[in-house]
C-alpha cells in the first residue's frame, strides 16, 4: 500500500531521513520497558503510569515513522505521530488509534494542568492498547525490513 506523506512534508510536520536501525531498536526497546515501568507504578499513582504509558506508544509510533524514512518536527510533534502512526495503520485499527489519540489528550490534561483522574482500570485498558499497538508497529518494520529482522527481536 502506497501511503501519501506529502500533507506532512509541505506542512513541516515531518522530513525526511534514512531510517536508523539502531534508533528503530532503541525506541522499541525503551517503549516495551516503558510498559513495565507503568505497570510497577501503577499502585503507587495510575495517572503517571497512564503518562508513561503514553509515551511507550509515542516511542513505537516514532520507531514506526524512522522505518518510514521519516522524522517529526517540533511542530505538533505529539500529534503528528499518532497522525502519522494512524496513516500507517489504516481505517483497520480506527479504534486503537482513536484510543492512542485520546490518551494524548488526557495525557496533555495531566502533563499541563494537573489533572489526575486515570482510574486503575484506565491504566490496565491502556496496557493492553499500547501492547497491540507496539506489536502491530513491530510486525510492520520486520515485514518492511526483513534484513534487520535480527536487530528488532
Amino acid at each position: 500500500m502506497k501511503v501519501n506523506f506529502d500533507r506532512f512534508l509541505k506542512n513541516n510536520f515531518v522530513k525526511r531521513a534514512k531510517p536508523d536501525f539502531k534508533q528503530i531498536v532503541a525506541q522499541l526497546k525503551r517503549a516495551n520497558k516503558d510498559l513495565k515501568t507503568a505497570e510497577s507504578v501503577l499502585i503507587v499513582d495510575p495517572t503517571w503510569a497512564f503518562a508513561i504509558i503514553y509515551h511507550a506508544m509515542i516511542r513505537a509510533g516514532k520507531a514506526l515513522m524512522f522505518a518510514k524514512g521519516y522524522l517529526p518536527t517540533v511542530i505538533r510533534y505529539h500529534k503528528t505521530i499518532v497522525e502519522f502512526t494512524r496513516l500507517i495503520l489504516g481505517d483497520e485499527y480506527g479504534n486503537l488509534i482513536g484510543r492512542f489519540n485520546r490518551m494524548r489528550r488526557k495525557r496533555h490534561d495531566f502533563i499541563y494542568d494537573s489533572v489526575n483522574n486515570i482510574t486503575t482500570n484506565e491504566v490496565k485498558s491502556a496496557i493492553e492498547t499500547a501492547k497491540k499497538l507496539i506489536s502491530e508497529i513491530n510486525n510492520i518494520i520486520i515485514k518492511e525490513h526483513p534484513q534487520e529482522d535480527l536487530f528488532l527481536k
